[in-house]
């Protein structure tokens, strides 16, 4: 368990993040939601330990490893496929598996250079698995992506996750419905309350969508 007290944070004079408080499942994914702007990223960056509080701690991360797949692919220009993976891991039983699980194994030579939005996703994801986090940050999980692409990544990201704790950022309910077990959704800002509904409850990702407008 993961557990959020109190909690304030700032940009310069705007304050983001108001006392809040809020628990996180181990083995569970959570889709963070609300309107642009409102500190999505922020409570993500904070949770992962990239951020600080000025007020307040958050308990239970300590001793966690952790995966980051960032909205930008953040992959190492001028290196190969494998190249990139093997940066995070010398355990080539987890490089060659993590190759596998993304459909990566007959591309691991190719430059990052020369490689699709798509392709370069996977290399992404590919990273962050090999890693092995105990928890997952992801953060816009299709971000630059095609229509056509998006369906595979999403599959490849819910395999990834599955059984591990999981924080993804999202504006789109399909991506919600599709990937968490549960939803918190963010309130106005400063950010000083959070509404954790399971995703059972949604028969559509419509309903997702109605009651984030709501």
């Amino acid at each position: 368990m993961i557990e959020i007290k109190n909690i304030s944070f700032s940009f310069g004079k705007d304050k983001i993040i108001s006392d809040l408080n809020l628990e996180i499942e181990e083995g569970k994914t959570y889709c963070i939601m609300g309107k642009s702007g409102v500190g999505k990223t922020t409570l993500m960056k904070l949770i992962a330990g990239l951020l600080k509080p000025e007020k307040g701690e958050i308990l239970g991360t300590e001793k966690l490893k952790k995966s980051f797949i960032f909205q930008e692919n953040r992959l190492l220009p001028g290196l190969s496929v494998y190249e990139n993976i093997k940066f995070v891991t010398a355990d080539e039983e987890k490089i060659t598996n993590a190759l596998q699980d993304t459909s990566l194994l007959s591309e691991k030579n190719k430059m990052i250079d020369e490689l699709s939005g798509g392709m370069a996703r996977r290399v992404a994801i590919a990273r962050a698995t090999a890693f092995d986090g105990d928890i997952f940050f992801i953060d816009e999980p299709l971000y630059g992506l095609d229509v056509k692409t998006s369906q595979g990544i999403l599959e490849l990201i819910k395999n990834t996750v599955k059984n591990k704790t999981a924080i993804i950022i999202t504006h789109s309910p399909d991506e919600a419905f599709y990937l968490s077990d549960k939803i918190i959704f963010l309130k106005n800002m400063p950010v000083c309350e959070t509404e954790t509904v399971d995703t059972s409850i949604f028969k559509s990702a419509d309903e997702i969508k109605t009651h984030l407008l709501a």
